[in-house]
C-alpha cells in the first residue's frame, strides 16, 4: 500500500504527515477541522496529523502531531504506512505528505485539542461530503486491506 517515497526534496520544501486511528471495532476516528479560514481544509475531515519540522522524518512528524492533537503516545512500529502524496497546499507550498494508520484507538481516551474527533463506520465515511480527497482515498484503502 506505501506509494513513492516522498519527503523533503527538491521537489518538496513541506513535508506533512497524518494518522488514521482506527476502533477495535473497525471504526475510523478522525479529524473535523475547526472552521477557521487561516488554516488548512476548514469545516473538513481529515487524519490527525500536521506540518513537519526540518530533520523530523515522517514517522516522527507523525508521532508528534498525534501526541499534540489527541494525547496519544504511539511508538513507531505501531505506525503502518499508508502512502504518500505530492500537492500544492493552501499557501502554494509543494508539499510531501506521508499518511499512516494506528489500530487499537479507544475514542474514550482521547484529549482532543485541535478541532473534534469524529467516529465513523466506513459506510459512513464513504458518503460524507466532509472528507477530503487524501482522507477519502486513505480511508477506501484502510476499508479493501481490512476486508482482506
Amino acid at each position: 500500500m506505501s506509494g513513492p517515497e516522498l519527503w523533503f526534496d527538491d521537489d518538496h520544501t513541506h513535508a506533512a504527515a497524518g494518522v488514521f486511528l482506527l476502533t477495535q471495532d473497525r471504526r475510523l476516528v478522525l479529524q473535523l477541522r475547526d472552521d477557521k479560514p487561516d488554516i488548512h481544509y476548514p469545516g473538513m475531515i481529515t487524519s490527525f496529523g500536521g506540518a513537519a519540522e526540518p530533520g523530523e522524518t515522517p514517522e516522527a512528524c507523525a508521532l508528534r502531531e498525534l501526541t499534540e492533537e489527541t494525547g496519544i503516545r504511539a511508538r513507531a512500529e505501531q505506525l503502518e504506512r499508508l502512502g504518500a502524496v505530492s500537492k500544492v497546499d493552501f499557501r502554494g507550498h509543494r508539499t510531501a505528505s506521508v499518511f499512516f494508520l494506528l489500530r487499537g484507538i479507544d475514542p474514550a481516551q482521547l484529549v482532543i485539542t485541535e478541532g473534534r474527533a469524529v467516529v465513523l463506520s466506513f459506510s459512513e465515511a464513504a458518503s460524507d461530503p466532509r472528507f477530503t480527497e487524501n482522507c477519502r482515498r486513505f480511508s477506501a484503502e484502510i476499508a479493501a486491506m481490512l476486508r482482506q
